[in-house]
């Protein structure tokens, strides 16, 4: 029976305007602060600018911006895909691109294949809105969302493109395959350790197709052509500053040449770990250490609920069978396994870091786990359907909202304070 076209759009007319109401507010009560407001910490259109004028290092040291020295020369030290992005807007609009603005549309479509992941996954579309609008605006995410400074939309574009790269890695068509490894390759080129989840995209691409390990293997091999291409751009971008197919610059920023540890230090993962799980200072402003990652993201809470119960129903207490799931789905638990895992490693990789991220509201550098935190999430809800149960996310998303609604506004009055 054909659905009605209403149904089938419905949920985007909840999604959107909640999403934009929440913006709305955010710009209302931020100072000055709007999408068309100045970005002082444009890095990435500086360094389009300099790729179209054929050069790679900048015209000069601009010190607020983090600039690597080099020979000599100064150039943007983070990671370049941002700047890939950036090359139409400058073209039009100069170096004084519209960042807050691409921030914004970044942010909603963040939010519209989150949705789409969920409704992949999960049997409700309601469910579905509930977990992307939990996922989008009641966790940190909602901080690092508007921002078109360097630092945060580098991350804002890393967690869309690593949702995008799940969507295409789980939807009924092959050829999507090319979108996935090429969004996992670019959010990769936006923020590394988000090559973690590199994995996760190759073993759903493995049981899509639905073939042996060696014909498989080939298949994703000529998948992966435009991500290698990319990924070779990158390697030759870094080799052709720095020497090095490795190094993007920020080891060669002042604070880590003088600090005798360097960027990553094992010395410092008892301190950071402590922040990130322990520290709760949600009122304290300005933070430069941020807190407990989980009170800042209450859906990570809600996914090891919901992971400890799937480990109990199929692990410790056999008597709770899983309801049946398709053939495909059949193989996901080894996900559900393993996205924790990477998780885990992933914290462990930010708690080797100098800084958890300088000036900001919550543990922004763990927003790169929410994307796979909420796949996980969901094929979890794929094995053991919720029914009205999932409503239950409602009032840690309402936390998670209210807390980082304040702290975004604090933040970013403080910088838009005129």
């Amino acid at each position: 029976m054909h659905e009605p076209g209403y149904k089938k759009y419905l949920p985007y007319l909840i999604l959107f305007p909640v999403a934009i109401f929440v913006y709305t507010l955010i710009y209302m009560f931020s100072g000055s602060f709007s999408v068309t407001a100045d970005n002082w910490y444009n890095s990435y259109s500086l360094q389009a600018a300099g790729w179209l004028d054929g050069r790679l290092h900048l015209k000069e040291d601009i010190a607020w911006l983090e600039t690597a020295e080099f020979e000599g020369r100064y150039y943007i030290s983070f990671p370049p895909f941002p700047s890939v992005v950036m090359i139409p807007f400058v073209i039009i609009f100069g170096t004084d691109t519209p960042d807050h603005a691409i921030a914004l549309g970044v942010s909603l479509l963040s939010l519209l294949y989150a949705y789409k992941l969920g409704e992949k996954l999960l049997s409700k579309r309601s469910h579905a809105v509930l977990l992307s609008l939990f996922l989008v605006l009641g966790t940190n995410y909602l901080h690092v969302s508007l921002w078109g400074a360097v630092w945060y939309i580098a991350q804002n574009m890393a967690f869309l493109l690593t949702l995008m790269a799940f969507y295409y890695a789980m939807t009924d068509n092959s050829r999507h395959s090319y979108i996935s490894l090429f969004t996992m390759c670019a959010a990769m080129g936006c923020r590394p350790f988000n090559s973690l989840y590199l994995p996760v995209v190759l073993y759903l691409i493995f049981l899509r197709e639905k073939k042996s390990f060696f014909p498989s293997v080939k298949k994703i091999a000529v998948y992966a052509v435009p991500a290698i291409i990319l990924g070779l751009f990158f390697m030759w971008l870094n080799y052709a500053r720095f020497g090095n197919v490795f190094e993007f610059g920020h080891n060669y920023l002042l604070e880590f040449r003088e600090d005798p540890h360097g960027q990553f230090y094992t010395g410092r993962i008892a301190d950071n770990l402590w922040t990130m799980l322990f520290s709760f200072g949600i009122f304290q402003f300005p933070q430069f250490g941020g807190f407990a990652f989980w009170v800042a993201s209450p859906i990570v809470v809600s996914f090891v609920i919901y992971f400890i119960v799937y480990v109990i129903k199929t692990v410790v207490d056999a008597r709770f069978p899983i309801p049946a799931a398709p053939a495909q789905a059949a193989h996901e638990r080894y996900l559900i396994y393993a996205i924790p895992i990477l998780v885990i490693l992933h914290i462990l990789a930010f708690s080797l870091h100098r800084t958890l991220g300088g000036h900001q509201y919550g543990t922004r550098y763990t927003v790169d786990t929410l994307a796979a935190v909420y796949l996980g999430t969901l094929l979890i809800l794929r094995k053991m359907p919720p029914n009205g149960s999932i409503y239950l996310n409602i009032a840690p998303m309402l936390f998670g909202f209210v807390i980082n609604f304040y702290g975004t506004v604090m933040y970013f009055s403080y910088y838009y304070n005129y």
